[in-house]
């Protein structure tokens, strides 16, 4: 009887649970990562309902770009060490994302939705945040001897900033055959 259960479960057809998207040095992306990543970025920059809605495959390679960016940036301030985020400024996003999909039944309702942990959600918040904060102090370092800064000059100095901190990684991509291709720069 053990023995056709065990022929059973052996037989069985595979099932695909998740996939690696991307390696940015040596944290990897799966596609659940990027889901759950690109949901809460749509909720906390567009409204809950973008967080809701299907996510079509265009979107996703677009968002997988910018999650690429921020792990770049995040390892970066991770090596300063210079910014604190508090648990106090993380309750503070929290409270903030749960009141965008509409208050406290609707954020749990979200979470359990799409799987998403509150660590999980706790840890990209806290990410952001910290990257936030060290893009502004990396900005206003670079910009510091420049004469007025205007918006224009800021988006110069970010996307160089980022073409700078991008060349220092390594990148890995899935390709269209399925497979994890190393991104040269001159293709990023």
């Amino acid at each position: 009887m053990i023995s056709l259960a065990v022929i059973a479960v052996l037989a069985a057809p595979e099932v695909l649970v998740d996939r690696v998207v991307a390696v940015v040095d040596r944290d990897v992306v799966t596609h659940s990562e990027l889901l759950r990543e690109a949901r809460v970025a749509l909720v906390m920059r567009e409204d809950a309902s973008a967080g809701l809605s299907v996510l079509p495959e265009e979107l996703l390679d677009a968002f997988l770009t910018y999650l690429v960016d921020q792990l770049i940036i995040a390892s970066q301030a991770r090596r300063f060490g210079s910014i604190e985020v508090s648990e106090a400024d993380v309750d503070g996003e929290v409270e903030r994302f749960a009141q965008k999909v509409g208050g406290a039944v609707a954020f749990r309702s979200f979470l359990r939705r799409f799987d998403i942990p509150l660590d999980a959600l706790r840890d990209i918040l806290r990410r952001d945040l910290r990257n936030e904060r060290f893009i502004h102090q990396r900005m206003r370092a670079w910009l510091s001897g420049e004469e007025g800064s205007s918006e224009a000059r800021y988006r110069e100095a970010l996307a160089r900033w980022l073409g700078d901190l991008r060349r220092g990684v390594e990148l890995r991509l899935l390709n269209r055959e399925g497979e994890l291709e190393l991104q040269r720069e001159d293709e990023r």
